[in-house]
């Protein structure tokens, strides 16, 4: 499912699941994260080639459903 991210300061986009996970450890994974910006969207995190990232939800602040326009943007540039 698609959801807008605080991370580490950050406003990230994303494909969230939950996994199966002990105490302490990721349990989530983040598809295709990028970071909205007022210029567009970028790939998260910079200089990485990896499309999912393992994450302890404690990190995330805030959780919510992106506007349609970031969530078309995101579509679009997940496609390229």
């Amino acid at each position: 499912m698609l959801k807008l991210l605080r991370f580490e300061n950050r406003w990230l986009v994303s494909e969230v699941e939950e996994i199966p996970a002990e105490i302490g450890d990721p349990d989530c994974v983040l598809k295709y994260p990028h970071e909205v910006t007022k210029d567009g969207l970028i790939a998260f995190p910079p200089f990485s080639d990896d499309r999912e990232l393992a994450v302890r939800s404690s990190d995330i602040t805030l959780i919510a459903e992106p506007d349609s326009k970031t969530a078309s943007l995101f579509y679009e540039t997940k496609s390229e």
